[in-house]
């Protein structure tokens, strides 16, 4: 009725969840606190820890959006999917038929 293929839509729902999952297991700041173990008392250890700080953060923030827009994809599918048959009841009820239907 209304053609959105909710089937593909929910598999880009999966797919983006998995996405978001992997860039949120990206680990960065291991290796920055690392640096600064091995090089004490050097001043370019605490600024990699720093970075590997907010370079993880920002990676966090963009599986964030990514699972953000996997709700509204999946909140969009089940909408359309809602409306598709909301829409055939209506037409059911007018006892609606196409040429060569009756």
């Amino acid at each position: 009725m209304l053609q959105a293929d909710i089937d593909e839509l929910n598999k880009l729902v999966t797919t983006l969840k998995d996405v978001a999952t992997q860039v949120d297991g990206i680990v960065v700041r291991t290796t920055g606190d690392q640096i600064t173990a091995a090089l004490p008392g050097c001043t370019i250890g605490p600024a990699c820890a720093q970075l590997g700080e907010f370079t993880e953060g920002a990676w966090f923030r963009v599986a964030e959006r990514v699972r953000a827009l996997s709700d509204l994809v999946y909140k969009s599918a089940n909408l359309f999917a809602a409306n598709d048959e909301q829409f055939r009841l209506m037409l059911d009820q007018m006892d609606f038929h196409t040429r060569g239907d009756r």
